[in-house]
């Protein structure tokens, strides 16, 4: 069994475009799409209406769907308020219906076991937090790896011990981990935002930025094998001038500056 793992599209429809056409020249048939799919300032409503089209695959939402349909827009942050304006009835609709990321029934291989098996767990940041890396931790101004034991704090108990395979996203960094009971943690990276900066990861406020130092959009395979399950990290390259110049006319430096590099521009030294 294969199955193709994408992450934090945030609203790039060309590198989704791209990483589809590296699928299916690989010929994986099962899409699986961790979240944060829309937010930002590039293709909101254009991204949402092609995911409606890929009927065959399974999505669960990150903290950026739950945080378009739960808080008030006037309180949205900026990349939150440029989708949530922009998206029509029918993408809101479909988003109520995409299954939470905390839902227990991802953790344990309850929701989809005919498509996925019955030892594939999901979830967007972490089993008990949409906000929280699992993977990683803030460390200066940067992530590093996170310590085994912070990564089995934050599981939390809450993967059963026959998951072999449990799927991630958020912190848009493209890493794989096999825990000393043989559970293989694969992170996809994002396919559509190489870079940014944040103030909040969960549970406490930390500034730090999270660079891959490419333009590249990221996704994973996963296949299981005689040996139990094994991933692949993926980068393809894409046209990425048009969204960064998209997201210039749109008043997001930032965002123009990280699909160009994969950084996130350094303020001028005082």
């Amino acid at each position: 069994m294969k199955i193709a793992f994408v992450s934090d599209i945030h609203g790039n429809l060309p590198a989704l475009q791209a990483v589809l056409q590296d699928i299916a020249r690989r010929g994986v048939a099962q899409v699986v799409d961790l979240g944060d799919m829309l937010s930002g300032p590039l293709m909101p409503l254009e991204t949402a209406r092609f995911l409606l089209q890929q009927r065959d695959w399974l999505h669960i939402a990150g903290n950026h769907e739950r945080q378009v349909l739960e808080i008030p827009l006037e309180r949205q942050g900026a990349s939150d308020a440029f989708a949530s304006a922009a998206l029509d009835g029918e993408a809101r609709d479909w988003l109520r219906g995409v299954v939470a990321s905390t839902d227990p029934r991802l953790h344990q291989a309850a929701l989809w076991p005919g498509r996925l098996g019955d030892d594939v767990a999901l979830c967007h940041g972490s089993p008990r937090s949409d906000l929280e890396y699992l993977l990683e931790t803030p460390e200066g101004e940067s992530v590093a790896l996170a310590l085994g034991a912070e990564v089995e704090q934050r599981l939390d108990g809450r993967i059963p011990p026959h998951i072999g395979l449990l799927a991630c996203g958020h912190s848009h960094v493209p890493r794989a981990v096999r825990t000393p009971g043989g559970l293989l943690i694969v992170n996809p990276g994002s396919v559509g935002l190489p870079a940014y900066d944040d103030d909040h990861p969960y549970p406490r406020s930390t500034y730090h930025r999270v660079e891959n130092g490419s333009p590249d959009a990221r996704y994973a395979i996963a296949e299981k094998t005689a040996a139990g399950w094994q991933a692949d990290l993926i980068s393809v390259p894409y046209a990425f001038e048009p969204m960064a110049a998209l997201a210039g006319r749109h008043d997001r430096p930032d965002w123009a500056h990280a699909l160009r590099t994969g950084y996130m521009p350094r303020l001028p030294q005082k």
